[in-house]
């Protein structure tokens, strides 16, 4: 029997967000940004590229892809050159036109990653050629219903979230870090085998489905420690690798495991084709972006507006996030009003940077 899978998805103004759910629980989630365009680079996109600097030493090129925020960097061999998909291995140089494609988002700090299509193109202009297809989609969704629209605002905070429930007890915690990303696992009130080890085995494959659904959930990728509770039977150790294995088997990107070492962590690697949630919506420091803020008050207003038809509705923000919106190049007045009407005031406000307050007069 096949797998019954629905899409989640809502065109907010200045975002669109996007959930894969299987059997009414979510399993993927994009976030695609009206400022991502002309700024950064997606999965899946071509450019038309130039060549701004080979560097051996790092067995790379940077590319200048016509963006005001990334530029690409395309690996080279030990020999200095490209390879052309999947062809023949060409020599680059500085200035040179090439058509690229981007296959690793921007993360942890580093470049989009780029793989090299053709060369011999003009390089006075880079530009983007093609989306992906699953990008060119989102183009055409349309705002969500407010149930709809409330429940990805809940998935999406449940993702930004340091912990995550286990189902039938216990939690994760999550922990990206600029090297690896730590998960721990802790058994918290749940109830079960009053055998200590069938309780540790049941909690850790129930807590490797988990882990597996947060993982995919949050775009997070690279090196994964998973801190499991401790195993003694080494029977259990191997069905506990073995749950590992199969909760990641769903994955669409590639993912290498390790094993179980002695101290009960089991380490594996996933490719990173796209930007860690976390990284798309919360500041270096961790603290949600003023554009998330930003948005967030916008979608705020809207909500109201439909709760009160035809009353004025007036948002309190704090003074960052209301600067955000003064200077946004992103087209949001005329959207907001084009949705509600021109019966909408944001006010800066003294408190928490953090603080919303939609309310209709």
């Amino acid at each position: 029997m096949s797998e019954r899978l629905e899409t989640w998805i809502d065109a907010a103004i200045g975002e669109t967000r996007e959930a894969l759910v299987r059997e009414g629980k979510p399993i993927a989630l994009r976030v695609v940004r009206a400022s991502d365009s002309g700024a950064r680079a997606r999965w899946g996109e071509v450019y038309c590229a130039r060549v701004r600097e080979v560097d051996v030493r790092r067995r790379g090129a940077f590319l200048d892809l016509g963006l005001s925020r990334d530029q690409g960097f395309l690996p080279l061999g030990d020999d200095g050159r490209a390879r052309r998909a999947g062809r023949e291995r060409v020599r680059l140089h500085e200035g040179e036109g090439v058509v690229v494609a981007v296959v690793r988002e921007a993360a942890r700090g580093k470049s989009p990653v780029l793989e090299l299509q053709e060369t011999g193109h003009d390089g006075a202009a880079p530009h983007l050629l093609a989306r992906h297809e699953c990008d060119e989609e989102l183009v055409l969704a349309k705002p969500a219903e407010s149930q709809m629209r409330a429940k990805l605002d809940a998935l999406v905070e449940d993702c930004l979230s340091r912990t995550a429930p286990i189902p039938g007890g216990g939690a994760l915690t999550i922990e990206p870090t600029a090297a690896l990303t730590a998960i721990d696992v802790d058994a918290g009130a749940r109830a079960g085998s009053s055998d200590p080890d069938r309780f540790a085995l049941e909690l850790n494959l129930a807590a490797a489905q988990e882990a597996a659904r947060q993982i995919r959930l949050r775009n997070i990728g690279g090196i994964i420690a998973i801190d499991f509770v401790h195993l003694r039977s080494k029977q259990h150790r191997k069905q506990l690798e073995e749950g590992v294995r199969a909760a990641f088997a769903g994955d669409p990107w590639s993912v290498q495991f390790g094993g179980l070492s002695a101290f009960g962590v089991f380490e594996l690697s996933r490719a990173q084709l796209r930007t860690p949630l976390h990284e798309q919506m919360r500041d270096p420091d961790g603290r949600l972006s003023l554009e998330t803020l930003a948005l967030a008050a916008v979608r705020a207003i809207e909500r109201e507006a439909r709760v009160a038809s035809g009353r004025q509705i007036v948002c309190s923000v704090s003074a960052e996030v209301k600067a955000w919106l003064d200077v946004a190049e992103i087209g949001w007045r005329a959207e907001l009003s084009n949705r509600i009407g021109m019966r909408w005031t944001i006010e800066a406000a003294p408190g928490s940077r953090d603080r919303i307050d939609a309310r209709a007069l």
